[in-house]
């Protein structure tokens, strides 16, 4: 049953979500399976505990109005390095216009992330395909940390360099953005590089020290304003907080000296081939110089200063939080450059592009490019975070699958929390964490009456 597995990966789409449709009239509709499986977990969050079995089910509905027999396959899989490690078979009766469930259970024998498959098949042939990753112990997964010996020189050269551009802090009222409630300024510094990044800063009108956060995007994402929690569920930030909403270079209305031109696959890896130059040490200095911005801010209360930011933004919340001790409160949400090496295995988009780089790059290889990758690999910034962390993660995510996340995750020893959501892809938890995110937030700056 390898095969199904191969099809799996090839079909289903890098960021977790089907491509956009399109019109064509004399397309014909796609004949409705008169079978269709579903794997779910009746129970939890798809994940499971040392010495506990990964239990599931396949759930198969009958689409006709007449009862049909088959076969139903199920195979485990470890997801990375992926292997085949069992098949089990059910016959099954699913009676018409009826949904029944078949249940498995699988003792796993190591912590990891496991692919469950079913496939169903009679003798017309094979009627559907289902498929989970599921996961076993993954607070006790581990993955040996990468970091070069001069990591921390690295990264210490690298904040002495940005102290010496000064930031020109400059803070523009944008009128038309200000409510009753808040307003709203664009922010533009200077950062490493002396490269100009802006970011939108929004404030309450009543009171003052408030707490702050810091919000940074994700790749190819951008800040064009900064609205509540209620108005964009997925992205909006409570109005009880101040908020700076950095758009890094590269990103909204910072590219003057970086301009992707829409294909983000290369910024990743913009050059890569000296990690002094290559994008995200200016990125991450990025972010530190919007520390630098709200600090000198008199109305926030810089005992409560958080970092969040979903997949590119995790990543540098994460480098934020071990970099920068004026960070009080740090909350990724499925973090990007976890365990890079393992994410190239798994996600082929980012390995195709470093294959390119690597192609059209005079004396670049895989091994230059692992040792660059390492200074910007989260999990070699863990070990230095020492402030509370509340993780999210999709369980499903092909972009940034949560096995790499919690590569990172279960190297910080400060006090972390996490989310995962059985079903969620790169999206993850959507806007439920985001609710669950600021109540987080809210506890931890004793802000819950």
């Amino acid at each position: 049953m390898k095969h199904l597995l191969i099809v799996w990966w090839v079909s289903m789409a890098i960021f977790g979500a089907t491509q956009p449709g399109y019109c064509q009239k004399n397309k014909k509709k796609k004949k409705k399976k008169s079978l269709t499986a579903k794997v779910i977990v009746l129970k939890g969050n798809g994940t499971f505990k040392l010495g506990k079995p990964l239990k599931f089910s396949c759930q198969i509905k009958n689409n006709t109005y007449a009862p049909i027999r088959a076969v139903v396959y199920c195979n485990i899989a470890v997801l990375q390095p992926r292997r085949h490690l069992k098949t089990k078979t059910r016959h099954v009766l699913v009676p018409a216009r009826k949904t029944i469930e078949v249940n498995f259970q699988y003792f796993a024998s190591s912590p990891n992330f496991y692919l469950a498959s079913c496939s169903l098949k009679n003798y017309t042939g094979w009627l559907s395909h289902a498929y989970m990753v599921l996961g076993y112990a993954i607070n006790k997964q581990h993955s040996p940390l990468s970091k070069q010996v001069d990591f921390k020189k690295f990264w210490k050269t690298s904040l002495w360099r940005l102290r010496q551009v000064h930031p020109h802090f400059k803070v523009t009222k944008r009128k038309q953005l200000c409510t009753s409630q808040y307003n709203v300024y664009l922010v533009e510094m200077k950062s490493m590089g002396h490269v100009t990044v802006r970011g939108w800063y929004r404030v309450p009108t009543k009171g003052t020290k408030h707490p702050v956060i810091l919000q940074l995007p994700s790749l190819g994402g951008s800040f064009f304003n900064v609205q509540s929690l209620k108005k964009r569920p997925l992205h909006g930030i409570p109005l009880d907080f101040a908020v700076l909403s950095l758009n890094i270079r590269g990103h909204g209305n910072s590219k003057d000296e970086i301009n992707p031109q829409g294909n983000y696959f290369k910024f990743f890896t913009h050059l890569l081939k000296d990690p002094y130059k290559y994008v995200y040490r200016g990125a991450l200095m990025d972010c530190i110089r919007a520390i630098d911005f709200l600090a000198t801010r008199p109305e926030l209360d810089h005992s409560r200063v958080a970092v969040e930011g979903a997949s590119q933004g995790g990543a540098l919340s994460l480098m934020t939080a071990a970099l920068d001790k004026r960070v009080k409160l740090c909350a990724p949400d499925v973090p990007f450059l976890s365990d890079i090496p393992r994410l190239l295995k798994i996600v082929s988009n980012f390995r195709d592009e470093v294959k390119r780089y690597i192609k059209a790059t005079p004396g670049m290889t895989w091994k230059k490019s692992r040792k660059n990758f390492s200074y910007f690999d989260t999990k070699n910034f863990a070990p230095y975070i020492k402030v509370p962390v509340l993780m999210s993660v999709g369980l499903q995510d092909l972009t940034c699958p949560p096995i790499t996340c919690f590569a990172t995750y279960n190297h910080i020893k400060a006090p972390k929390s996490y989310y995962v959501y059985p079903y969620g892809r790169h999206g993850g938890g959507g806007e439920v964490h985001r609710r669950r995110k600021f109540y987080w937030i809210r506890r931890q700056f004793g802000m819950l009456r």
